[in-house]
């Protein structure tokens, strides 16, 4: 069956504040879901590798990396 090769999402978290959720994610990430066990770092990871390219950006003290990794750890269950 297909069911273990079925890619799952985290939901988004409701009744949750735009600071609660970090939700101040750059507009670009925001079609994105982070996967069922993916942390707020690899989710943030995924996304910049994919816009940038691997390598091609700072990880540390990075806004856009560090909005996303909050975005992901916050806004998502």
């Amino acid at each position: 069956s297909n069911e273990k090769n079925k890619i799952e999402f985290k939901k988004p978290k409701s009744h949750i504040s735009g600071k609660e959720g970090a939700k101040n994610a750059p507009s670009w990430a925001k079609g994105n879901k982070p996967y069922k066990n993916e942390s707020g770092k690899d989710f943030a990871k995924r996304l910049m590798d994919a816009k940038y390219g691997r390598g091609n950006y700072q990880k540390d003290s990075n806004p856009e990396f560090n909005k996303i990794k909050k975005w992901g750890d916050r806004a998502w269950e």
